[in-house]
């Protein structure tokens, strides 16, 4: 039996999946660009297999570009599917065991689909320990989630109910509004489980090391809302943190001098990091400057090769004049 019919999966919001029509493989899309012609044309076959009718009737889907779904058996509302995460998840296994993994798969998200929709009633005593920050982009952001807090043009922290495994959801405006609890309390209490979750800390060989942050379930990035008490040593002059996408923390105690070098050397690395990630996956593209201020982003953009003009540093005012209270190198200019 298919996991769904095909009319489940043709939504406003997927762009019909991807209808059919034409004939041969369809290309790898760029959000499982891991696999093989080969595997792909695999991997679109299980995914016909799993979501197309009984009887199979009309032309095979073309999924492509189309990675997200609306995940709904009959009668009930949809749950949002990636079909990177699914793609993910094979890609380690042999052919024969993908089918397998993927119904395996669908059938935990149909449960926290169904949790999930329990925990957007629950009041706020019942989730209070469940309630987590996210650090996502601004543009993600919707006026029917629960307050964010901007941190920088492109980062904001979103309030989200922890569902289960990796799996967690936007709080909703409305069940917030019914919670009737002052906005601080709320955030107080993301933020005091956020500080209980593990993590693990990796360093460089470097007299004042980077610092690589590791957390489970996928929150390793939103642990830059408490770099202060990761960095593990002195930094009387703030912190540079780099987040170039979902998964990925980086962070470096500002001492002295040696900040122009850092500043040049992870300017272009972070951007680096941010062009290679799935669009799906990026956060920001700019180092941050942790401050008691707050986060800013700073500009790194480096001279064109050949150039007698020097690279150029941006960033607040404060910024800026802690930059040139050090002697910058030749190249670059704050």
């Amino acid at each position: 039996m298919p996991f769904f019919r095909r009319a489940k999966k043709a939504g406003a919001d997927t762009g019909g999946a991807g209808a059919g029509g034409g004939s041969g493989a369809s290309p790898v899309p760029p959000w499982c660009a891991w696999f093989s012609p080969a595997d792909w044309h695999a991997f679109e076959a299980l995914l016909n297999d799993l979501f197309l009718d009984g009887n199979k009737t009309g032309p095979p889907m073309r999924f492509g570009e189309n990675q997200h779904l609306s995940l709904a058996a009959e009668g009930e509302p949809g749950a949002p599917l990636d079909l990177a995460e699914m793609a993910e998840l094979v890609r380690a296994l042999p052919h024969a065991n993908w089918r397998s993994a993927a119904v395996s798969f669908l059938n935990q998200k149909q449960r926290l689909a169904e949790r999930r929709r329990g925990l957007e009633r629950a009041s706020f005593a019942e989730v209070r320990n469940l309630l987590m920050p996210r650090l996502v982009t601004v543009d993600t952001v919707t006026e029917h989630q629960a307050p964010a807090v901007v941190l920088t043009e492109e980062l904001a922290a979103v309030l989200v109910i922890q569902v289960g495994g990796a799996l967690s959801a936007p709080v909703p405006q409305a069940q917030f509004d019914s919670w009737q609890v002052d906005g601080s309390e709320v955030w107080a209490a993301a933020m005091a489980n956020l500080d209980a979750a593990p993590v693990s800390l990796r360093y460089n060989d470097d007299e004042n090391p980077l610092v690589n942050v590791e957390a489970d379930g996928g929150w390793t990035s939103t642990h830059l809302l408490r770099a202060a008490d990761l960095i593990d040593r002195p930094a009387p002059l703030g912190i540079l943190a780099m987040v170039p996408f979902h998964g990925h923390l980086m962070l470096w105690a500002v001492e002295g001098p040696e900040l122009h070098t850092c500043v040049i050397a992870y300017g272009p690395l972070v951007r680096q990091m941010w062009e290679d990630a799935p669009e799906a996956y990026r956060l920001s593209s700019r180092l941050l400057w942790i401050s008691e201020d707050g986060i800013e982003a700073v500009g790194v953009d480096p001279a064109p090769p050949g150039s007698t003009e020097p690279g150029v540093i941006t960033g607040s005012a404060r910024f800026v004049e802690l930059l040139s209270s050090f002697r910058p190198p030749d190249d670059y200019s704050g």
